[in-house]
């Protein structure tokens, strides 16, 4: 058996052809705390990372912003790493900064990273999301019922009285009215001789006759 010719060049099988992960891209913008779109116009999801919860979605993007936007990235699209260009690993980076939590089956890296962050506590596990996706929002009371109407009855009015004359004195004795005081039905100051409030006095107390 003849050996190949020391420059023959060795190909490598056509089902392992993994293409490589690129070099010369850049972020162009932040989909969300695991996902960018890179200057050739693919998207890349960071393997690792779960889908930001809505608690800490909004930080998880900013952290991805500050880290990833406008930098030249390696993204590996076999794996789905993505790391910088100094060869950081972003999913390390967010997990450790409680900027993202894990998903799927984490490597052990990942979960050391998660953990130090959770041990902080610092980012999602920190306040205001305690490491949940969603703040609890408690239901309040219902309010209380209106107060039932109160009708309040008005007592009847007091009928008038009817209005009274009496020509004399004489004549308020005879319907037993004597003496009139002032206010009272018939009283009038003709009838009240000494001017004191009571018309139609005792004949013998001096009042009006």
């Amino acid at each position: 058996m003849e050996k190949p010719a020391e420059n023959t060049p060795v190909t490598a099988s056509s089902s392992a052809v993994i293409p490589p992960a690129q070099l010369g891209i850049s972020v162009a913008s932040i989909v969300d705390g695991r996902s960018v779109m890179l200057s050739d116009g693919s998207k890349a999801e960071v393997s690792g990372l779960a889908q930001p919860g809505p608690c800490w979605a909004e930080a998880a993007g900013d952290f991805a912003k500050a880290m990833l936007l406008n930098q030249q990235v390696r993204y590996d699209r076999a794996t789905g790493a993505l790391s910088l260009t100094d060869g950081t690993d972003y999913a390390l980076l967010a997990l450790g900064n409680g900027a993202g939590r894990t998903a799927g089956a984490p490597t052990p890296g990942q979960k050391e990273a998660e953990g130090a962050a959770q041990r902080v506590p610092m980012g999602l596990w920190g306040a205001p999301c305690g490491g949940k996706d969603a703040l609890e929002t408690s239901t309040p009371p219902p309010p209380p019922p209106p107060p039932a109407p109160t009708t309040t009855t008005k007592p009847p009015a007091p009928p008038k009285p009817k209005p009274v004359f009496y020509a004399s004195c004489d004549e308020a004795r005879r319907a037993g009215a004597a003496p009139l005081y002032w206010g009272q039905p018939g009283y009038r100051i003709e009838l009240d001789g000494n001017r004191n409030g009571v018309a139609c006095e005792s004949r013998y107390s001096g009042g009006y006759r």
